[in-house]
């Protein structure tokens, strides 16, 4: 399996949204609706990427970040959230984010940092789901 990107959002629906775009972008994708199954996912996987949801019912994006890191030291991250004024609670958050992508999510913006980040493969194979 090629490095994953792994998509961490508790709405379902979203998360499995992203996961087939990105799939049929020819990536590798783990998608996780929890902390708990992100972080035993980074463990397994070492994915390069994870898109995190800032706003998730057993922890917030920031602090799954952190924890993520612990797992996968050079692991980029994508923060997206339908609160943007809610980053003014993480004063000096820029670094720590590749980007921050609002939602409602444009398509075309997410494929163009996902790819700045990961460059697009010839050939995904998989999908990767433990909701």
């Amino acid at each position: 399996m090629a490095t994953p990107i792994l998509v961490v959002d508790d709405d379902e629906v979203l998360g499995r949204i992203l996961t087939r775009v990105l799939h049929g972008d020819g990536y590798e994708v783990l998608q996780a609706a929890t902390a708990e199954q992100a972080l035993h996912l980074a463990r397994q996987y070492q994915p390069h990427l994870a898109l995190v949801d800032l706003c998730m019912p057993d922890t917030d994006g920031v602090e799954l970040t952190r924890l993520l890191r612990e797992q996968v030291p050079r692991l980029d991250v994508i923060l997206m959230t339908a609160f943007p004024l809610r980053l003014r609670e993480y004063a000096g958050l820029g670094h720590d984010f590749v980007r921050v992508l609002v939602k409602p999510l444009d398509l075309a913006v997410l494929r163009q940092a996902v790819s700045a980040v990961v460059p697009r493969p010839a050939n995904g194979t998989g999908i990767i789901n433990v909701c």
